[in-house]
This record gives C-alpha cells, sequence and structure tokens, in this order.
C-alpha cells in the first residue's frame, strides 16, 4: 500500500493510504518515528502505527488529566476510556505514566484520604469508599487509612462546632444536620452519641 502525508495546520500531519485519508498525528510524533521514511507500507505496519497513534494520544490525554490533580490507575483509565480511548492504548499510556513516576497509587490514596478526613470531615467508613470507587484496591486504601485518626466522635464534634452549630436551634435544623452527617458515612449510634455530648457541653 502507499503511503502519503499532508501538512494540515498547527503542525498536524495527515496520513494517506492509497490516496485515502486515514489518520492525522502531530508533526512531532511522526518525524521522531520510523514511519516517516516510508512510502510503502502493509497491513502490519498500518496496524502497528495505529496502535502507536492511539497510545500517545491516550499518554497525552492522560498527562492533560493529570496536570489537574492526581490520579489513581484504574481510575485514569476509565476517565480514558470514557473520553473514547480504546481500553488497550488507556492501559498502556496508564502504564507508561506510572513507570515515569506521574502515577502513585499509594501516595495518591493516602492523600487523598487525609484530604477527605480533614477538609471535608468522612468518616472512616465513607473514606474506604471513596478509595475503593476510585479503583484503589483494598490492601492499598486500607494502608492509607490505617494512618488515619480513627476518633469519629471528636471529628463529629469538630463538625458540629465549625459547620453545624447554626443549624442546632429547632428539631429541623437537627435533622438536617443528622442527615448530612449520615451522607458524610457516620453511623446513626455515632451521630446520636456526639449531639447528646455536644449539647450537653
Amino acid at each position: 500500500m502507499k503511503l502519503s502525508v499532508k501538512s494540515g495546520k498547527q503542525n498536524k500531519i495527515h496520513i494517506h493510504i492509497d490516496g485515502e485519508y486515514r489518520l492525522t498525528v502531530d508533526s512531532e510524533f511522526w518525524y521522531s518515528e520510523k514511519w516517516h521514511n516510508l512510502k510503502e507500507i502493509d497491513e502490519e505496519e498500518l496496524a502497528a502505527l495505529e496502535s502507536a497513534v492511539s497510545f500517545r494520544r491516550a499518554f497525552n490525554a492522560g498527562l492533560n488529566l493529570l496536570s489537574y490533580r492526581a490520579h489513581g490507575k484504574n481510575e485514569l483509565v476509565k476517565k480514558l476510556v470514557a473520553k473514547k480511548h480504546d481500553k488497550e492504548s488507556a492501559e498502556k499510556a496508564v502504564a507508561r505514566l506510572e513507570e515515569l513516576h506521574l502515577i502513585d497509587d499509594a501516595g495518591f490514596a493516602s492523600s487523598l484520604s487525609e484530604e477527605l478526613v480533614n477538609k471535608k470531615g468522612y468518616s472512616i467508613k465513607r473514606v474506604r469508599q471513596e478509595l475503593l470507587s476510585r479503583g484503589i484496591d483494598r490492601y492499598t486504601a486500607e494502608n492509607a487509612i490505617e494512618l488515619l485518626d480513627k476518633n469519629e466522635s471528636a471529628r463529629i464534634i469538630e463538625l458540629l462546632e465549625k459547620k453545624y452549630y447554626r443549624y442546632l436551634t429547632d428539631e429541623k435544623g437537627r435533622k438536617k444536620v443528622f442527615n448530612a452527617l449520615l451522607r458524610l458515612g457516620y453511623s446513626y449510634g455515632e451521630i446520636n452519641s456526639a449531639l447528646h455530648r455536644f449539647e450537653d457541653e
């Protein structure tokens, strides 16, 4: 098969096979790889080219997502697939990002769990659910949780003092606070106990 290219806008290279458009790559990729020297290409080489292009797109998309915030491996794969990258390319891209130390599940789980507890007031149970929902494996999640302050009662009291105090003036407000604490992952017993203790004090 005959391979030809045409330059496009913004350093794009449009690749044609036997005169028909096939795909677009950036010029940096094109001139750094072996294919730019080819005039003829077979099916196997074309499949390898398309695979390399898919990987590069997934890799760059992964870098872009990481520029906004840290991600766990599985979470990043899911996001790339959701953005229409094929799963194989997404997994390869994430594996490469991990090799480059741009992804660290243990560090991510530790920093996220601390943020969820200290900034959002989540319970340990809710933190665990959040870590698992983001694709962190149970062993890594439990190791991160092990470092957290387990005093749930004190955390609820702190939330009552800093965030919910003004709502405790009537029964309607009290129910609102109760439901908010339930959403943060605390149990009925923990909330009741903390509320009674807070009101007694």
